[in-house]
């Protein structure tokens, strides 16, 4: 396996989380929790424009701008619109790695560490972030569909 591997594999996982969460209810899309984004609504469209925005700023060197509230009340108002964003983000993710993995992983990117520090990144580097991003994401996510008192879907690779 290879980053694109990956990512095909984190996204297939999303997509399971995404049909679970479509059986929900409009009140349990949007239902708050105390747990990190709030909702399974703004924890879906946190980890989707996070992915947009490390590839278009971070690895393209583009300018991303976070959608405000309305778009993404927009973007986000159902499981089926977030998969149809997922769904153009992926397309984009896959496009950059078809241009960086595996011959362009090392080249060096400038960016903010935990510690708002400026430090270089390889490629390689963000693109494992990104992935790993959304994966720590979807434990998450399966905790708030069981506190809405469903079963999750298996989200593992194997």
């Amino acid at each position: 396996m290879d980053l694109r591997d990956y990512f095909e594999a984190t996204w297939t996982a999303r997509g399971r989380l995404l049909e679970a969460a479509g059986k929900l209810t409009r009140e349990e899309w949007r239902r708050e929790f105390d747990i990190s984004w709030r909702s399974l609504q703004r924890l879906f469209a946190h980890i989707i424009e996070v992915e947009r925005s490390w590839i278009v700023e971070d690895i393209l060197r583009g300018k991303y701008a976070w959608a405000g509230d309305s778009e993404i009340e927009r973007l986000y108002a159902t499981p089926e619109a977030a998969r149809v964003r997922g769904q153009e983000v992926a397309e984009q993710t896959r496009g950059t790695l078809a241009e960086f993995v595996p011959t362009r992983l090392q080249e060096s990117r400038q960016g903010k560490d935990v510690h708002g520090s400026i430090v270089d990144f390889t490629v390689e580097q963000i693109l494992t972030h990104v992935f790993t991003h959304e994966l720590r994401h979807q434990g998450q996510l399966q905790a708030m569909l069981r506190l809405l008192g469903k079963e999750p879907p298996n989200a593992d690779w194997i």
